[in-house]
């Protein structure tokens, strides 16, 4: 009985990671909310700096990372998950990039599936690894996610529209005291994450009372799990345009300034994206099935080579801007469409 419980878990893990693949742009493409294109930067005629002038690294948590995003995480715990993980590791290696591991659940409750989790760490042995765990989970649990790839911090996913579509998903979501008791108790810092419905100012709020140390804010136009959970079990729950997409959770932000960092993810698929997301208030970007799709379509090299060219590319978009380092990014002047002036209206009642 063990056994086919074992096997269930693993093939839904298996399902989500081929469905992510398999429609990654045609679920991403129903985003209704505002996207990047909806934040436009006003040209530096001018900028009088030099691309050498350029510096990258951004503090988060404590840590200088080397690049202002990272490998979000997306998968493990199955032959074939384990397998992208290696990959991804590698990857990160490589880049001198942070990496994330998916949900790590699964290696808890059948620790022979641990092996996977833990040679991410095996190869990138001396990188800022996030932990990954639900928002239900205990703090001996959270503890037991962070011992197995010895992680530098832990994200708590929170996944309520992910889990009504779906059959054997969760129907209780009172997490906010377990989050703040793993975050007070946890000897590592807690990063509270959407898996792709964004945040609104409510949620900054109720976490920013609270002992997290940042926020992933998780938007609506990257992968949607919820699209995902209604393709894998014909459930008839559709809320496949649901949620604040990444542009939009990043201007809540802005209405109501949290008092934690932010993270961006959710669609984010180039330098320029990371840009605008910087300029917008977060202090790291990452993503997960940009990458996903790319490294399945045309392997490792491809995705060394595209995350090479966004490193290249970041450098040159602060030339453009006139900004040498991350703080200054966040300065810079830009204009906004009317979607976005909108938007920003009905939120806040004043105009932007």
């Amino acid at each position: 009985m063990i056994k086919n419980e074992k096997a269930i878990h693993q093939h839904r893990k298996d399902e989500h990671l081929s469905l992510a693949i398999k429609y990654w742009r045609e679920q991403r493409n129903k985003t209704a909310g505002l996207t990047f294109s909806d934040l436009r930067l006003i040209p530096n005629t001018l900028p009088e700096i030099a691309l050498e002038d350029i510096k990258l690294s951004s503090n988060f948590l404590g840590t200088s990372f080397e690049f202002p995003f990272y490998i979000e995480a997306m998968t493990g715990g199955t032959p074939r998950a384990d397998k992208l993980n290696a990959q991804l590791a590698q990857i990160a290696k490589s880049q001198g990039l942070a990496m994330a591991v998916g949900s790590q659940s699964i290696a808890l409750k059948y620790p022979e599936l641990a092996a996977g989790f833990k040679n991410v760490r095996a190869l990138h042995p001396s990188g800022f690894l996030f932990a990954n765990l639900g928002a239900g989970h205990s703090l001996e649990n959270a503890k037991r996610a962070v011992e197995m790839i010895e992680a530098n911090a832990l994200e708590i996913h929170v996944n309520t529209a992910q889990e009504l579509p779906m059959d054997e998903g969760d129907r209780a979501f009172r997490w906010l005291d377990n989050i703040n008791e793993i975050s007070e108790k946890l000897e590592v810092p807690v990063i509270v994450k959407e898996v792709g419905f964004g945040m609104s100012q409510q949620t900054f709020k109720q976490l920013s009372e609270t002992a997290v140390s940042a926020i992933n804010i998780g938007g609506n136009g990257g992968t949607n799990f919820a699209w995902i959970e209604r393709k894998r079990s014909q459930n008839g729950f559709d809320i496949d345009d649901f949620g604040l997409s990444t542009v939009e959770s990043l201007l809540e932000a802005q209405l109501s300034p949290p008092t934690k960092p932010l993270i961006a993810t959710g669609g984010i698929t180039s330098a320029q994206d990371i840009v605008k997301s910087l300029i917008l208030g977060a202090d790291l970007a990452s993503t997960a099935g940009f990458l996903l799709s790319t490294l399945n379509e045309s392997g490792v090299e491809a995705v060394e080579a595209l995350l090479e060219q966004w490193k290249a590319d970041l450098a040159k978009w602060m030339t453009l801007l006139g900004v040498v380092n991350i703080i200054d990014l966040k300065q810079v002047d830009t204009l906004l469409s009317p979607r976005a002036l909108s938007f920003i209206e009905q939120r806040s009642g004043k105009i932007w």
